[in-house]
């Protein structure tokens, strides 16, 4: 699903009404009665049901001025503020006249006495103020009412009509008072504010809703993508091979250059999570004294011991990986490996000198990060995907910024990643993006804050080097971006239905592993 910018919108509309002869004011009509729709969905009878509609001058506006009038008609106890004047009424200048005409008596002015015990005393609060053009802080009297609707008695529904009005539709930002929704009914496409910034914060859950045009008909070109149920599913049959002959050398070979003395839990977890997400087969490379400590700990998967100096793997080993690399099909690289100077060489080297597609991260990215230059020289000689997947503070060392700056801009971190090291990158953290090296980027939405636990990273970087793995393995024509999706998509719904069964403060990076297969049986299922 696409996921669009404030200035894609405004576009969306014009070419609608313009090349397509959609009038605005069927638009707003369809919007207004979405709205009813999803109430009487979610909450069943409004009848006699105290309901406040704020209503600012745009389209915004307008929507809410119709599903006023809607909700009237459901029987609905419903007041209305109109918070504009009527010489800024345009846009919405004929639902509220309609309004004015059927309902007079549920339309009040902006009266902040008034409009504060209605507030105090009312079971649902429509906020159709401030649309996706907002993009400074809120001014009279819309500053007021926002103010009053953050104090709110807690049993108040918060039903925001597009976007919160506060909420900057493509950058997240908060310019001031905001509208704080339980649910936020948006039509079309997602906006981009609703996963960045801090829009996460305010949007409640997300209904994304048809108003009766069919967008997908402009030739707008919007590149970035909102990974949905149905797009992963589809991407997951792509990838599987299921001929009733299938052996294990028809799902991939995942090596995984991993661990260091004392660090042995990580690339036991990399190596457990490639082969409960599909991989036929997984190998583990680490140092000699973690081998056989990793040998007794994994039943499924195989070990290779790797010459090391003072307890990690040390560019001595090369040999040893280059030969047995042959047989792979993908290379996770990074998970509890260390940055000691030596291991730092051998993934240089790696990069540079086994042609094999390659997951980074951890250690490996910061092995990167000294030597960015590597990334220009293994694109230049090498034509296999590299795949990153940093946490923000990894990301700052490859820019050269500070996490502060990475996380000020995410959308704009990512792509710069993708750009300099001719990579996949993922970008971990709460709505996880993924971007290529054009620009395109993907949003994921699954996982929560108890996934914020040692190894879960290892465990991610598992599963996309065995998606990758199979899908090389079925020579399937998905790409390395929406495998990349894909994975993240996994893993934050394998962490989500084990947030179901564990209490999230107690989820640990097994419990991601454990629940994989629910969460594939749960995704080949969906609709």
């Amino acid at each position: 699903m696409k996921i669009v910018t404030a200035n894609e919108i405004r576009e969306l509309d014009r070419i609608a009404m313009t090349d397509f002869s959609m009038p605005g004011a069927a638009l707003m009509e369809n919007a207004g009665v979405v709205i009813v729709d999803f109430m009487r969905g979610r909450y069943t009878n409004l009848r006699g049901k105290s309901v406040v509609v704020l209503c600012g001058k745009g389209n915004n506006g307008g929507d809410g001025y119709v599903a006023a009038r809607h909700l009237a008609l459901a029987g609905a106890q419903v007041s209305v503020f109109a918070l504009e004047t009527p010489a800024e009424r345009t846009l919405a200048f004929t639902p509220y006249n309609t309004l004015c005409k059927t309902n007079p008596s549920i339309l009040f002015p902006p009266n902040l006495p008034d409009m504060r015990r209605a507030l105090d005393t009312c079971d649902f609060v429509i906020d159709a103020m401030l649309g996706t053009g907002l993009n400074r802080a809120p001014q009279s009297p819309y500053k007021e009412a926002l103010e009053m609707c953050e104090g709110l008695p807690a049993k108040v529904q918060r039903i925001a009509v597009d976007i919160p009005s506060g909420l900057d539709a493509t950058t997240g930002q908060i310019y001031g008072a905001v509208f704080r929704a339980h649910h936020t009914v948006t039509f079309g496409y997602p906006k981009w504010g609703f996963y960045i910034g801090d829009g996460a914060d305010v949007t409640g859950e997300i209904h994304i809703a048809d108003i009766g045009f069919p967008w997908d008909v402009i030739p707008l070109q919007i590149t970035s993508q909102l990974s949905t149920p149905s797009d992963m599913k589809s991407g997951l049959e792509a990838i599987r091979f299921t001929g009733a002959d299938a052996h294990k050398g028809d799902f991939g070979h995942v090596g995984t250059i991993a661990g260091s003395r004392g660090m042995v839990g990580a690339p036991a977890l990399t190596a457990m999570a490639a082969q409960r997400s599909g991989a036929g087969l997984v190998t583990i490379f680490a140092p000699k004294s973690a081998q056989t400590i990793l040998a007794t700990k994994l039943n499924e998967q195989m070990t290779v011991p790797l010459e090391e100096e003072d307890g990690c793997a040390s560019e001595a080993a090369f040999d040893t990986i280059a030969r047995y690399a042959e047989r792979m099909t993908v290379l996770c690289i990074g998970p509890g490996l260390t940055a000691h100077p030596a291991t730092v060489k051998l993934v240089q080297r790696i990069l540079l000198k086994i042609p094999k597609p390659v997951v980074l991260d951890a250690d490996g990215l910061n092995a990167l990060a000294q030597n960015p230059a590597i990334a220009d020289e293994r694109a230049k000689i090498n034509g296999y995907p590299l795949l990153l997947t940093p946490h923000p503070g990894e990301a700052s060392r490859l820019l050269g910024t500070s996490t502060l700056a990475v996380q000020s801009n995410r959308v704009a971190s990512v792509q710069s990643l993708a750009k300099k090291y001719h990579a996949i990158v993922l970008l971990k953290g709460k709505n996880t993006l993924i971007a290529n090296p054009s620009g395109d980027i993907s949003v994921n939405t699954t996982g929560n804050a108890g996934m914020a636990t040692g190894g879960s990273g290892d465990t991610l970087t598992g599963i996309i080097g065995s998606l990758l793995a199979q899908s090389i393995s079925n020579t399937s024509s998905i790409s390395a971006e929406r495998i990349v999706a894909l994975g993240a998509y996994l893993h934050g719904l394998a962490g989500d239905l084990a947030a179901r069964d564990i209490e999230p403060a107690s989820l640990v990076a097994g419990d991601i592993i454990d629940h994989l297969s629910q969460a594939i049986r749960h995704l080949k299922g969906s609709a």
